[in-house]
C-alpha cells in the first residue's frame, strides 16, 4: 500500500547537461492502493557551497588560553525553479498503478561547471516531494552534471607565445661571482586536458654555484573563499605532472627542449561564473641549486578549457588557404583565424598533439553521446613525458563521468 516506486529519470541517459540546454525528464510514481496527498512538487536547483573548520585560539575570563573551532562556509545559488505536478489546491487521490509526470526546465546560460572538491562543491539537483496529509512525505533527489564550455579561442591571447625570466646572485656583491638565468618559454598558454605542453627551458650559469636539477612541476591550485563568519580563505594545491632534468656546473649553460602532458585524468571545470570557488594552473620551473641556497623559481602561468586553440603562432602544421580572387566567392574576407562552430559541433582542428577530427552535428540520428566538449582520440610522441613509467604510448583519451547520482542527504522542499 501507498507509494512504492518514486523516480527521477532524465530523457538524457547520461545526465550531462550544458549551460543553456533544457533538463528535461519524467517523475515515475507506482502506487499501491489509493494514496491521499496534498500535491506532488519538483524543484531543480544550482548551488556552490564551500565549508571547513579552524582551530583557533582565545582568552577565556581566566585569563587562560583555550582553543575552539571556527566554521568557515559560503553558499552560491545560481538557480531554483519549482513546478507543481499534482495538487496546490486542497486534498487529491493518487489511484493505484503507475503515474507518470513530465518535466522540463532550461538552464542558464552561464554557469559554472559542476564540481566536487576538498573543502567545496558546484552541484546541480532535481528533488521531487510528495506531500502526503498527516504522514511522512516521500521524497527523492537526484544530481545531474553540468559541463560549462570555456572555448580558448574565445581569448586570442592564450594562442601567444609566453617567456619568462628571473636572474639571482648567490654571492654577496663583493665576491666575483656572475648571475643565474632562468628562463622559461612557452609558445601559447591554453590547453585542454591530454594536450602536450612545449617548453623551451635556458639556464645560463655565470655563478660560482653548480645546478643540481632543473625541476618543472605542472601544479593546480584551488582556492575556497568563505563569507561567514568573516571572509577567510583556503588553498588546496596538487601536483599534476612532473619533470626532472639534469643539473650544470658553474660557469656554463644549457638549453632544453622538453614535452609535458596534461594527464587525461585531470577533470577540468569551468569555475568562471563560481564567485567562491576559483581554479589556476601554474608551470613552476625550479632551478635546484642544493641546501646552502634557495632555489630559483619561475612561474608560467597557464589556463586549461575544455575546447582547444586552433591557432598556435609557433606550429608550422597551420595552412591557412590563401584569399580567393574570385570576386563571387562568398568566403571573400569572411576568414577569421579564431573561429569556432556552434556548440553541439565537433569542430576539424589541428592543436598540436590531437588528431584532424571531423564535424559531426549534434542532432542527428544517433545514440546520445556525452557533449563533444574533448578531443576523442590522441597519440602522443615518445619522448621524455613527466613520468619514467609514462614513456609508452598512451591510451586514446575518452573522459569518463563519475556517479552523478550520489546519496544526498534532503532537505526540505
Amino acid at each position: 500500500m501507498g507509494v512504492q516506486n518514486l523516480q527521477i529519470i532524465f530523457d538524457n541517459p547520461t545526465s550531462v547537461f550544458m549551460p543553456g540546454q533544457s533538463v528535461t525528464g519524467r517523475v515515475l510514481i507506482a502506487v499501491g492502493g489509493s494514496v491521499k496527498i496534498r500535491n506532488v512538487k519538483l524543484k531543480c536547483k544550482g548551488e556552490a557551497e564551500v565549508s571547513w573548520t579552524e582551530q583557533e585560539s582565545r582568552s577565556n575570563d581566566n585569563g587562560q588560553t583555550e582553543n575552539y573551532s571556527v566554521k568557515y562556509d559560503a553558499t552560491e545559488e545560481y538557480f531554483e525553479n519549482k513546478i507543481t505536478l499534482v495538487g496546490g489546491g486542497g486534498e487529491s487521490k493518487l489511484e493505484e498503478g503507475e503515474h507518470v509526470y513530465p518535466f522540463n526546465i532550461s538552464l542558464p546560460h552561464q554557469l559554472p561547471s559542476t564540481f566536487n572538491g576538498e573543502h567545496g562543491h558546484v552541484r546541480y539537483s532535481v528533488k521531487v516531494v510528495i506531500d502526503i496529509p498527516w504522514g511522512k512525505d516521500k521524497e527523492k533527489e537526484t544530481i545531474f552534471e553540468v559541463i560549462s564550455p570555456l572555448n580558448l579561442n574565445d581569448e586570442p591571447s592564450l594562442a601567444e607565445p609566453i617567456k619568462e625570466e628571473k636572474e639571482k646572485y648567490y654571492c654577496c656583491c663583493c665576491c666575483e661571482s656572475g648571475p643565474m638565468t632562468l628562463v622559461a618559454c612557452i609558445p601559447y598558454t591554453g590547453f585542454v586536458p591530454g594536450q602536450i605542453i612545449p617548453l623551451t627551458i635556458e639556464l645560463d650559469n655565470n655563478s660560482n654555484v653548480t645546478i643540481d636539477a632543473v625541476k618543472i612541476i605542472l601544479e593546480r591550485e584551488i582556492t575556497f573563499k568563505a563569507s561567514h563568519p568573516s571572509e577567510r580563505r583556503k588553498n588546496s594545491s596538487s601536483e599534476l605532472a612532473l619533470l626532472r632534468l639534469q643539473g650544470i656546473e658553474a660557469h656554463a649553460s644549457k638549453t632544453w627542449s622538453e614535452q609535458m602532458t596534461v594527464p587525461n585524468s585531470l577533470m577540468f571545470a569551468n569555475l568562471k561564473y563560481c564567485g567562491i570557488i576559483t581554479d589556476k594552473y601554474v608551470l613552476k620551473v625550479e632551478a635546484i641549486s642544493g641546501s646552502l641556497y634557495e632555489n630559483t623559481v619561475v612561474n608560467v602561468k597557464i589556463t586549461m578549457g575544455n575546447i582547444p586553440l586552433t591557432i598556435a603562432q609557433d606550429a608550422p602544421q597551420y595552412c591557412y588557404p590563401a584569399k580567393s580572387t574570385d570576386p563571387n566567392n562568398p568566403l571573400n574576407g569572411q576568414l577569421q583565424t579564431n573561429s569556432t562552430v556552434p556548440i553541439g559541433f565537433i569542430e576539424p582542428i589541428s592543436t598540436p598533439g590531437f588528431p584532424q577530427q571531423s564535424m559531426v552535428p549534434a542532432q542527428s540520428n544517433i545514440p546520445y553521446t556525452q557533449p563533444a566538449l574533448y578531443p576523442q582520440t590522441q597519440q602522443y610522441i615518445q619522448s621524455q613525458l613527466p613520468y619514467p613509467d609514462l614513456n609508452t604510448q598512451q591510451p586514446a583519451f575518452n573522459p569518463s563521468y563519475p556517479n552523478l547520482n550520489p546519496e544526498v542527504t534532503s532537505a526540505p522542499l
